[in-house]
């Protein structure tokens, strides 16, 4: 939904409260739970932390009690000792900026880039954008508007019909998904266990979805064992993904669990460009922190992200720079150090920024 949107759900809700109708509202999303709740239950692994109105406490106390731990904390010790180099992740705080850094030279370039759909119109038409070296570029959109597309074009996942996509200087529109992946574009795709993880097989096999062939994987077409077995520990560990053995299958952990070792693949390629879609739908606030932490790391290490998301906060806290999508197309830019949120609703609504029609 658009904030504006989000504000009319919340109004009908008040107002069927008034009628004398109860509701129950499940979200992770806290800054709903204080808008619009009378009384707060926070559960934890099955079972209820607390109950408590949301005058008497805070977003903040809130996510400490979904984590279980103080949220700067939000990465356990060994995680973080581990990580270093990676890491140096510190948690992003509610409406905690990256700091501001001069971004380098263009990684990705897209010029008219325009995608068919399968009823003979168009899910992409002409969008045009540009990410460079250590900067996040966040795509903001209403659910259905050619995100998903976007990412599918970029990563080779959907042929184009028109339009230039230009990797490093080299021309790649046409390129394989394999010829993606070895150039250093990663791709966390919207659905995890769709696109992303094969849920049957274990951890070590998912790590090596992507590198199998490589000389430090395999040789002479045979799996080196030990050596896989002792990478994937390594990064497990880096990347604090916690499940009961390396040969449990992946579809068995949580969310966030899977999606940090679908972060750790991704990421122990050392990419030039991230494409990220939704990467912390459906997790608690630690493992989102995580995340978002993860992506900050890629930045300051001097890789291009592309993060798509359909949490406005989330693009609006982490986004160097910001662009609309609408109906397809990019509808309008905006500066992620000083972000509108009424502004960019406005253009997720397809509405023009100054007369407030409808984009076309």
């Amino acid at each position: 939904m658009t904030p504006g949107e989000a504000e009319v759900l919340f109004e009908t809700l008040r107002d069927l409260k008034k009628s004398g109708k109860t509701m129950v509202i499940t979200t992770h999303k806290l800054k709903e739970v204080m808008a619009v709740a009378d009384a707060i239950t926070i559960m934890r692994r099955g079972k209820t932390v607390v109950e408590c109105s949301p005058e008497s406490t805070s977003a903040a106390r809130l996510a400490e009690l979904m984590v279980g731990r103080e949220r700067k904390e939000s990465l356990p010790l060994q995680h973080r000792q581990a990580l270093q180099p990676l890491q140096q992740l510190q948690p992003l705080q509610p409406h905690q900026r990256p700091q501001p850094r001069k971004p380098g030279d263009i990684v990705l370039s897209v010029d008219g880039m325009t995608v068919a759909n399968e009823h003979g119109g168009r899910s992409l038409d002409g969008v045009s954008l540009q990410v460079r070296e250590g900067e996040i570029v966040g795509i903001a959109g209403v659910a259905g508007n050619g995100q998903l597309e976007l990412a599918e074009a970029l990563t080779g996942l959907k042929e184009w019909a028109g339009g230039q996509m230009l990797y490093l200087g080299k021309r790649m529109e046409r390129s394989s998904v394999r010829e993606r992946i070895r150039e250093g574009i990663a791709h966390v795709p919207e659905n995890r266990m769709k696109s992303g993880l094969a849920g049957s097989l274990g951890i070590v096999d998912n790590l090596l979805l992507k590198s199998y062939d490589r000389t430090e994987r395999s040789r002479f077409g045979l799996l080196r064992k030990k050596n896989n077995l002792n990478w994937a520990q390594e990064l497990v560990a880096r990347f604090d993904v916690r499940a009961p053995d390396l040969e449990s299958p992946v579809g068995q952990l949580s969310g966030g669990n899977q999606q940090k070792l679908l972060l750790a693949r991704e990421i122990s390629q050392r990419p030039k460009l991230m494409v990220a879609v939704h990467p912390t739908q459906g997790l608690d606030v630690g493992a989102a922190e995580a995340v978002h932490a993860m992506l900050k790391k890629l930045r300051s290490d001097s890789a291009g992200v592309l993060l798509i998301s359909e949490d406005l906060d989330e693009v609006m806290s982490l986004s160097d720079r910001i662009f609309v999508m609408y109906n397809g197309m990019i509808v309008g830019e905006a500066d992620g150090a000083k972000p509108d949120r009424e502004q960019i609703g406005r253009m997720m609504a397809g509405l023009n920024q100054s007369e407030e029609e409808a984009v076309v």
